[in-house]
């Protein structure tokens, strides 16, 4: 199962990565209202996964895992007394799709969501019925 994203073919890290996003990890998966410049209102998706912690080397090895996605720095705003800042790793749209279906056999609690991604992108809509229209026919009673 070697991937050109992956420079390793190891399942313990694997089903490790797995563990973390399912415990420490967000899906977004949601489709919002956009409106483009002159005016019409379109619906768009927001497909993405993401790991938000306080540890970088964590967030780091995550990354080296998996081989796809960014890491970004979240300082603590104005009146955040106590708290740490945070570290972000973020993918989304196909690399979500990719980490979706190698997550899947070792998700738990995010296994519903990754099922939606992998829906979203795999299932072929069948397009040629999306512009016919269909006749109504009542029944006789």
């Amino acid at each position: 199962m070697q991937n050109r994203n992956m420079p390793h073919n190891n399942n313990d890290l694997i089903a490790y990565a797995a563990g973390l996003f399912d415990g420490e990890g967000n899906i977004n998966y949601k489709q919002y209202k956009c409106k483009n410049p002159s005016g019409k209102i379109y619906m768009k998706w927001n497909v993405a996964m993401e790991v938000a912690m306080t540890d970088l080397d964590c967030i780091k090895n995550f990354f080296d895992i998996v081989g796809v996605g960014s890491i970004h720095f979240k300082g603590i705003g104005k009146g955040s007394l106590g708290k740490k800042d945070q570290w972000r790793w973020r993918c989304s749209h196909q690399k979500a799709l990719y980490l979706a279906k190698l997550f899947l056999p070792y998700s738990v609690t995010k296994r519903p969501k990754l099922l939606q991604i992998i829906n979203h992108y795999e299932f072929v809509k069948p397009t040629e019925a999306l512009g016919k229209k269909f006749p109504f026919i009542k029944n006789k009673t």
